[in-house]
């Protein structure tokens, strides 16, 4: 675990709460919670809070082993869970964002990993 792209499910749970938010559906596999937005789906809502939502959007394409995928998930398909334990290996071309939206429209900020995570407060969320 590298603490900004992977962390444990509960520690995951604990950092939004302490920012304000209600995690919601993160990508768990063996206790460990992936946090990079690459791993979600676009739309893929990861957190709320009283009126604001975090979510995955953009595009992936990322290189391991020799091949280019253009979703993480595709990748895992390929080469299997496996591939997760090797994660430092992965070269990412183009990166999915988190955007915190209140409704839904309009942006009030990206990021991309959890260090980066804002209180729900600083943005009135």
């Amino acid at each position: 675990m590298d603490l900004i792209n992977t962390i444990s499910e509960g520690a995951l749970k604990l950092m939004f709460n302490l920012n304000g938010w209600n995690l919601s559906k993160p990508y768990v596999v063996n206790g460990v919670a992936y946090f990079k937005p690459d791993f979600y789906d676009n739309k893929h809502v990861i957190g709320t809070g009283r009126r604001g939502i975090i979510y995955a959007l953009g595009d992936t394409r990322v290189e391991y082993a020799g091949r280019v995928f253009d979703s993480v998930a595709a990748l895992i398909e390929f080469n299997g869970l496996n591939a997760l334990n090797k994660f430092e290996e992965w070269v990412f071309h183009e990166e999915k964002e988190w955007v915190i939206t209140i409704d839904g429209s309009e942006w009030l900020y990206t990021f991309t990993t959890l260090d980066k995570l804002p209180r729900s407060k600083t943005l009135r969320c």
